[in-house]
């Protein structure tokens, strides 16, 4: 699927939502006042982590005020979800989610409902594609050269993920449906942990978000294999897409969107979206975004809400197909 099938124009804002009168004019008149916290549910250097500096550094320089990036790991983002759906309404915490929110739903009972827990403002971020790697050592050339492998060494080859039901653990699910490979997985705490274990090639192989690993491929200390979105990554060019290695139904880019607590008034919605639209229309910060593969993108409400439905829909066919058992 092409990234303009994932991301529509801009569209309408947010069309009511539970507002409190007097909460609301004060918070027109006045926010930001204080120092803003964005919470990211993910350890330092994932996907979410390096969305969430760009974005808080430069919304930081836009809005007068500090938005602090407040890593809170976890349980699969759950642990720093539910700060935010607890919090006060008041614009001064907010969650930037990714491929866990709309995954968890499908894996474990959640202290929340992913949509209807919270204020849903904008998506953020789309288009990066998840890299599979493998070190440089490996003999492993090519994804036609892994699968061979792993049909001939069935349940010897394994592969890294920052965790279960993470990005990395669900593509190498489906890579293993589309192609009949037997690979295991390895969870690992964090994507730094997965990262430095195909490093130090304690896994044969991990597909993580271009964000995470552009800098080890750069550099030569990973190989790349393939990339999972439809057309090949400009910041990798000679690296195949997964359909032109040979594995075709995998294709799979991110996103970040920004929440905040149920029942935010509506003067702090608008004023938040503006700030996304303001961003998303930055140069600059399209250039930062671009270094990574990723598009600036200022969704309504509504729209995103409908796009998370669509990823929650899709990731629980794939989580029942591989007999991944909800905790």
């Amino acid at each position: 699927m092409t990234k303009q099938a994932f991301f529509a124009p801009i569209a309408a804002l947010i069309a009511a939502l539970s507002v409190n009168a007097p909460v609301a004019a004060a918070a027109k008149d006045t926010y930001p006042n204080k120092p803003v916290r964005m919470v990211i549910p993910f350890a330092a250097g994932g996907f979410s982590d390096v969305v969430g500096r760009i974005v808080t550094q430069k919304l930081s320089e836009n809005i007068g005020q500090s938005v602090v990036a407040d890593n809170r790991p976890g349980a699969s983002g759950i642990i720093g979800s539910e700060i935010v759906a607890r919090a006060a309404p008041d614009g001064y915490t907010l969650l930037l989610n990714s491929f866990n929110h709309v995954v968890n739903p499908s894996l474990m009972r959640l202290p929340y409902d992913p949509i209807k827990g919270f204020t849903v403002i904008s998506m953020i971020a789309g288009g990066p594609p998840l890299v599979m790697m493998v070190n440089p050592s490996s003999p492993i050339k090519s994804v036609k050269d892994l699968i061979a492998t792993a049909k001939q060494r069935p349940g010897q080859l394994n592969y890294g993920s920052s965790g279960i039901g993470t990005s990395g653990h669900l593509i190498g699910e489906l890579f293993k449906l589309r192609t009949g490979a037997d690979i295991v997985h390895v969870a690992y705490k964090s994507s730094g942990a997965s990262m430095t274990a195909i490093v130090a090639g304690e896994v044969n192989m991990v597909s993580a978000y271009m964000p995470v690993v552009l800098p080890q491929v750069q550099s030569g200390r990973l190989r790349a294999l393939a990339v999972t979105s439809a057309r090949r990554s400009p910041v990798l060019p000679d690296v195949p897409t997964m359909a032109e290695a040979g594995v075709k139904g995998i294709e799979v880019i991110g996103f970040a969107g920004l929440l905040g607590p149920p029942n935010m008034p509506a003067p702090l919605v608008k004023r938040l979206h503006g700030e996304m639209i303001r961003l998303a229309k930055d140069p600059d910060f399209a250039k930062r975004y671009a270094a990574y593969d990723m598009d600036p993108v200022a969704t309504s409400g509504p729209e995103f809400i409908r796009y998370m439905q669509r990823e929650i829909d899709l990731w629980a066919e794939v989580i029942r197909s591989a007999g991944i058992k909800p905790r």
